[in-house]
C-alpha cells in the first residue's frame, strides 16, 4: 500500500500534465495498383491539431485531427473526331481527413530538447470526386461527377522532436506515417513531415 501511494505521488509530481499542439505538414500520399488509382498520388499541405495528457512523466495519451487541402490531378487525352483533334480532361479531386488516437513515449522532461514517439489508430476519410469535361462534339452532355467517400481505421506511428522556448512553449518538428487501405483495391500510405508549436499546462 505504501509503495503504491509513493508511486502515485511521484507520478503526480511531474510538471507537465497536458499539452495542446498545432502545426502544418506536407501530406505525401502514394497509392499502388492500376494507373487509374495513381491519379490520387500527390503532395498537399495539411493542418494538424492535437491535445494530450500525461499518464506518467514519460507516457501520454491524446487525440490528433488533421485535414488537408484538396489534391487535384487533371490529365488530358486527345482524340481525333472528323479529322480534328479534341481534348478530354478528367479531373480527379481527393481530400484526406483523419482523427487519430495516439499513445506517446517521451524522453525526460528535464531536457530542453525532447523526443516523443507515438503509435495508435487513425480513423481516416478519403473523399474522391471525378469529373470529365470535353467539347460538345465529343460529349453532347457532360456526365455528372462521380463521388466516393472511403473510410478506414489503420495503424499510425509518429515522432516529435520539441525544443523548449519557455517552460510552457516549445517548437516541434513532427513526422506521421500511416497506411491507407480502402477496400480491396486502393492501398497506399501517407507520410506527413511538418512543424508546429506545443503549449503545455503544468
Amino acid at each position: 500500500m505504501l509503495i503504491l501511494a509513493t508511486f502515485v505521488f511521484a507520478e503526480s509530481a511531474f510538471a507537465q500534465t497536458a499539452f495542446v499542439q498545432g502545426g502544418i505538414a506536407l501530406d505525401i500520399r502514394r497509392f499502388s495498383g492500376p494507373p487509374e488509382d495513381r491519379v490520387f498520388d500527390g503532395n498537399v499541405s495539411t493542418v494538424m491539431i492535437g491535445v494530450g495528457g500525461h499518464l506518467t512523466s514519460m507516457i501520454s495519451a491524446g487525440v490528433e485531427f488533421d485535414t488537408g487541402r484538396d489534391l487535384v490531378v487533371a490529365p488530358t487525352n486527345s482524340v481525333t473526331i472528323a479529322g480534328r483533334p479534341e481534348t478530354i480532361t478528367t479531373t480527379y479531386t481527393s481530400k484526406r481527413q483523419a482523427v487519430s488516437a495516439l499513445f506517446g513515449l517521451h524522453s525526460p522532461g528535464s531536457h530542453k530538447v525532447r523526443v516523443s514517439t507515438y503509435a495508435g489508430l487513425a480513423f481516416t476519410a478519403l473523399r474522391r470526386r471525378i469529373t470529365t469535361t470535353a467539347p460538345a462534339i465529343v460529349l453532347s452532355a457532360q456526365p455528372p461527377p462521380t463521388e466516393f467517400t472511403d473510410l478506414a481505421a489503420t495503424p499510425i506511428v509518429g515522432v516529435d522532436v520539441s525544443a523548449a522556448i519557455t517552460r510552457k512553449l516549445a517548437i516541434v518538428g513532427v513526422m506521421r506515417a500511416q497506411a491507407l487501405t480502402f477496400g480491396s483495391e486502393l492501398h497506399g500510405f501517407s507520410v506527413r513531415p511538418g512543424a508546429g508549436v506545443r503549449v503545455s499546462f503544468p
